[in-house]
């Protein structure tokens, strides 16, 4: 070999080695949630020039949300946005956002928590639990509204009676059995079915999730907004998959998530109030509660809270830890 040519050897870069993670999200291509997560993925791969790829498996055809933590935990697959409300079944802990002191705030009192010192905590306990990564902060769905067939709810007692599909969590369902309703967990692929057949009579969602699944088309024609819930998505990667990625990809994944975050939520609810319109164009009708009913019935909930955070097994440290943070 020439010195020429070995010189020449020595100046020509090694190809930086590429890596792909696979992301399972059980909503539709047309879901809020896919939409924001391609976009935030697209820019991760942009920031990584293209070193770092996503692979979506969408509509749950790898698995469900209820299913995705152990599947993550076993490192089967790499990367999954589960609802903190999924989560709560493995860290009770998450069931402190659906006590009564969230009920009827506004999102910026949300993000206090979840951006805050109960997020780290609860970050801490998920990845102690499950051996997974957050990667950063959550990125919204939206507010939780109730959607019926038959039946229009103008205040939480006309639930009495109605078997309404839950997101899952134990919160959502002692929320229905306060007022007399009966939760059914359905796998959300499977609402379009279960409101043509009357398997259930209406589900606890958001517009954007009605708008992307067409749901005025299996039958919803009420709708009652009670700020009750506010829905976000945990960013969660295996640890095997984060384990194999390089120290300055982590560092680009992590930046440019929070970063796309940001923007998201902004996205999220712009296009929650679209949905809302689109639903109302096809039929739906919807009640929303007055500001001043939500603080009333948040202080008559709230005699309810220590024994349902009993039940729900929330930690009291976490519990004092938001109840400062709401009130900042």
């Amino acid at each position: 070999m020439t010195a020429a040519v070995a010189a020449w050897l020595v100046a020509v870069p090694a190809t930086a080695e590429e890596y792909t993670i696979d992301i399972s999200l059980d909503t539709g291509p047309t879901h809020l949630r896919n939409l924001l997560a391609h976009e935030i993925a697209a820019k991760i791969e942009n920031a990584s020039e293209g070193r770092l790829k996503f692979n979506f498996f969408e509509g749950g055809s790898q698995y469900n949300d209820q299913d995705v933590p152990t599947a993550l935990a076993q490192g089967a697959i790499d990367m999954a946005l589960p609802g903190h409300w999924n989560l709560a079944r493995i860290v009770p802990d998450y069931n402190v956002l659906g006590l009564p002191m969230f009920y009827g705030r506004p999102r910026e009192a949300h993000y206090r928590v979840t951006d805050g010192e109960t997020g780290a905590a609860l970050a801490r306990e998920t990845e102690q639990k499950l051996g997974v990564v957050v990667l950063g902060k959550w990125m919204d769905l939206g507010f939780g509204v109730m959607f019926f067939t038959d039946k229009a709810v103008k205040e939480p007692e006309d639930l009495k009676g109605l078997k309404m599909r839950s997101p899952g969590g134990a919160v959502a369902l002692a929320r229905f059995e306060k007022f007399g309703a009966t939760g059914v967990s359905i796998p959300f692929p499977d609402v379009p079915q279960a409101l043509q057949k009357g398997t259930i009579d209406g589900l606890m969602s958001t517009f954007e999730s009605v708008r992307s699944s067409k749901l005025w088309d299996s039958g919803l024609r009420f709708s009652y907004s009670d700020y009750h819930a506010f829905y976000q998505y945990v960013p969660l990667v295996s640890a095997q998959a984060w384990n194999e990625l390089p120290d300055d990809l982590k560092e680009i994944m992590r930046t440019t998530w929070n970063e796309g975050v940001m923007a998201a939520r902004e996205a999220a609810a712009e296009a929650q109030s679209a949905a809302a319109e689109e639903a109302a164009a096809h039929g739906l009708t919807n009640v929303s509660a007055a500001e001043s009913d939500l603080a009333a019935l948040r202080a008559s909930l709230m005699a309810d809270q220590p024994r349902l955070a009993k039940e729900l097994r929330v930690d009291p440290g976490i519990i004092e830890l938001a109840e400062k943070e709401l009130e900042k």
